[in-house]
């Protein structure tokens, strides 16, 4: 997954290689960091992505940490690392990605949400993201 923060632009990994690095650091599967990514910490999301290189050091020594601190907001890295771990669960081309995310136990709203992600096209046949009150 490329990630682009001001000028330059980082390849982070997302093999099983690194899935099994992350899950080994937090103690937990993939899916459930993915479920409490809301209580991460800033620096623990710049770990999260730090892995992609291979960790904090190699993460610090190619400019990651530095960029990520210095050229985004909460928003962004919040956004960035959802997509990241998102990646590394559906990869391959974009059919690919769209066959896994179909045949997934997720709700078709979750799955649009994945697809949007991954810049996929939505299914009209899930919920609204919003709601719409009715007069």
């Amino acid at each position: 997954m490329f990630v682009q923060i001001g000028e330059k632009e980082f390849d982070l990994s997302t093999n099983l290689g690194t899935v099994k690095l992350i899950e080994g650091k937090l103690e937990m599967p993939l899916i459930d960091a993915f479920g409490r990514i809301g209580e991460a910490t800033v620096d623990e999301m710049i770990s999260l992505l730090s892995y992609g290189l291979g960790g904090r050091q190699k993460a610090e020594e190619a400019g990651l940490v530095s960029a990520i601190e210095n050229g985004m907001d909460y928003s962004t890295i919040w956004e960035v690392i959802q997509e990241y771990i998102i990646s590394m669960m559906f990869s391959g081309s974009p059919e690919h990605k769209e066959a896994k995310i179909a045949k997934s136990n997720f709700n078709e709203s979750e799955k649009n949400v994945f697809r949007r992600m991954l810049g996929l096209p939505t299914t009209e046949s899930a919920e609204p993201d919003t709601f719409t009150p009715e007069s």
